[in-house]
């Protein structure tokens, strides 16, 4: 195994064998490194550059990108949110409208029931509504089905546009 490159002798254990700088022998650890044989030790020589701090480009590029598509999606779930909690406000403010209009029906003794329809504008939370009521006999004598549909009106012009109905209340009443 002995191999002569020009200037050392590779066998460790011949005599004469010193390191390349001071003309020394060399230890055997070093030796083992030399040759390949300790790649740990190698890997160690080669670590000894100061270590990288911070992020490369790219990876701030993907961590940017990976943040806003998570914006993206919060936001709009935010956003669907809150639709939802205006739409539960506005069903739950025309079924009190509704109900309102029903008790009213009930407790005025001095008006007779009779078949027909009306249609008025009531003014509940922030906003106003539409309610329309209609009164049915029934198979039965004395008694009568109400039915309120209560619309939410949009702001501006003379009167406002009423949309579609946000609920309808079927309700039945007695003669009094």
């Amino acid at each position: 195994m002995e191999r002569d490159h020009g200037r050392h002798r590779q066998n460790p254990s011949a005599p004469g064998w010193r390191s390349r700088r001071h003309g020394r022998p060399m230890s055997m650890p070093s030796v083992l490194w030399r040759a390949g044989a300790i790649p740990s030790l190698r890997l160690a020589r080669r670590s000894r550059r100061p270590a990288r701090r911070g992020f490369s480009l790219v990876e701030l590029l993907v961590a940017l990108t990976v943040l806003a598509v998570v914006s993206v999606t919060v936001f709009a779930r935010g956003g669907d949110t809150l639709a939802q909690l205006h739409g539960l406000e506005q069903r739950t403010l025309a079924r009190w409208v509704a109900e309102n209009e029903v008790a009213r029906i009930r407790l005025d003794r001095e008006t007779a029931l009779r078949a027909g329809g009306r249609s008025a504008r009531v003014d509940v939370g922030e906003g106003s509504w539409r309610v329309e009521t209609t009164l049915r006999a029934t198979a039965h004598e004395g008694l009568w089905q109400v039915t309120v549909e209560v619309r939410a009106v949009e702001r501006g012009g003379a009167g406002g546009v009423a949309s579609g109905a946000v609920d309808t209340l079927v309700a039945f009443v007695g003669e009094h």
